[in-house]
């Protein structure tokens, strides 16, 4: 499927951001720049029951853009990404320019093992095409 044949399904504008369901089925939260700075439980909380209210409780491949987002992250935190993920999303493409964030990863990979493939990418276009591959789509 090409990007010019991709349709927005649904979205939600929430406190944090945009969230839409596209019709590749893949599920993006683009936080509000002007609001939002950096995960937190609460916001992870906020951000799960929006998930699964957009997806109707199916989980989606997902892209999350934090290129220009704090994305680290406490234990606790960690911890409830790795219990609730996939209750809303099936894989995980998070776009990011900080070299911090491939740190955080790999800490978050032999501390969690997460239930979960997910990879870090610096383009959205990248991250679709590796979402879709991971979806049996392309």
């Amino acid at each position: 499927m090409q990007s010019s044949e991709i349709e927005i399904l649904k979205s939600k504008k929430t406190t944090h951001g945009l969230i839409e369901l596209r019709s590749d089925n893949i599920l993006v939260f683009r936080p509000d720049l002007r609001t939002f700075k950096q995960y937190d439980l609460q916001v992870l909380q906020d951000l799960k029951q929006d998930f699964i209210e957009l997806t109707e409780g199916v989980p989606r491949p997902y892209m999350c853009d934090n290129r220009h987002v704090s994305i680290l992250v406490n234990s606790e935190e960690k911890a409830y990404i790795n219990e609730n993920f996939t209750e809303f999303a099936t894989h995980l493409a998070m776009i990011t320019q900080s070299p911090l964030m491939n740190i955080m990863m790999n800490s978050f990979n032999r501390v969690f093992k997460p239930k979960f493939d997910f990879k870090l990418f610096k383009s959205e276009e990248d991250a679709i095409v590796w979402l879709l591959q991971k979806s049996g789509k392309e």
